[in-house]
């Protein structure tokens, strides 16, 4: 009997493309890969807040191909491709452990391999138990391990970052309006395209700053900036930094941005962000 593999769920984002550009959605969601009990090929993608699937695609045996964007050299963008015509749907991985996207790979790669056994139709209505890219909590996690298990959030610690770029970090959170309490609060809500366009246009000494920090290619336009801003590459480190403040480091990036630490700055983003308007306001005050 040749046994269908075993499905395979992780942490991903959508991208649509337009014309030449790919531009990413900012929500955080779930990719799946499985085979039926009819032995077709299914890739379904929901929100990570949601058991409702967006996105559900068939292919028939051997005929799905999830393929990795050569082009995008700093994000981790693949897409669908659909044998029978031009149609392509774009994903982005959002683990944060990038050191686990081979292990994801080779797990579809299975999938896109399967073909069934003809008599094997009625073999299969036995559901496969689904598998998790799941990562291991280490200090410095570098391994990710395939593991049977129902889908669950995946974490990893991640280091604060790095010292390039916290003057424009800096001066961007320090200038920030202040957001009202809500539950939950996360940078991925708060640092969105939406938001930050139209305060870097009502603050243009700002947005000159960061024109600096963006590649080169991107530095003789200063409206390129909205480009990064909608990026996946932008979302993704927003949500790394997202994690890295959940997980306690919010005091060690305080420090590096050149505020001093308080005990607000563990207690989430909220308190991350509180922490650095007050040093902000108490620099401008002993000027």
């Amino acid at each position: 009997m040749n046994r269908a593999p075993q499905d395979v769920e992780f942490k991903a984002g959508k991208a649509k493309l337009t014309g030449t550009t790919v531009t990413s959605d900012s929500r955080k969601g779930y990719l799946k890969f499985g085979v039926t009990p009819e032995g077709l090929t299914c890739v379904q993608w929901r929100p990570r807040d949601s058991s409702a699937y967006e996105d559900e695609f068939y292919f028939a045996p051997g005929e799905l191909k999830f393929v990795k964007v050569a082009a995008c050299t700093t994000g981790r963008m693949y897409y669908l491709n659909f044998s029978d015509s031009n149609q392509k749907e774009f994903y982005w991985l959002q683990e944060a452990n990038a050191d686990g996207d081979a292990k994801i790979e080779k797990a579809i790669k299975v999938i896109e391999s399967y073909i069934p056994d003809d008599d094997e139709d009625e073999q299969m209505a036995v559901d496969t138990p689904p598998t998790t890219i799941k990562q291991e909590q280490h200090k410095n996690p570098s391994i990710n391990e395939v593991s049977q298990s129902q889908p669950k959030p995946t974490t990893t610690t991640t280091p604060p970052p790095s010292a390039t770029n916290l003057d424009f970090i800096k001066d961007l959170f320090s200038n920030l309006p202040t957001q009202p309490k809500q539950s939950q609060i996360t940078l991925g809500k708060i640092l969105t395209a939406e938001n930050l366009i139209p305060f870097l246009r009502a603050n243009p000494d700002i947005k000159k700053e960061l024109v600096q920090y963006l590649p080169e290619e991107y530095q003789k336009d200063e409206n390129m900036i909205n480009e990064v801003l909608h990026s996946a590459q932008f979302l993704q480190s927003i949500e790394t930094l997202d994690y890295a403040i959940h997980e306690g480091h919010g005091p060690e990036i305080v420090s590096l941005l050149g505020y001093e630490p308080s005990i607000a700055s563990q207690r989430g983003v909220e308190g991350f962000l509180t922490n650095i308007q007050e040093g902000s306001n108490k620099k401008k005050n002993n000027k």
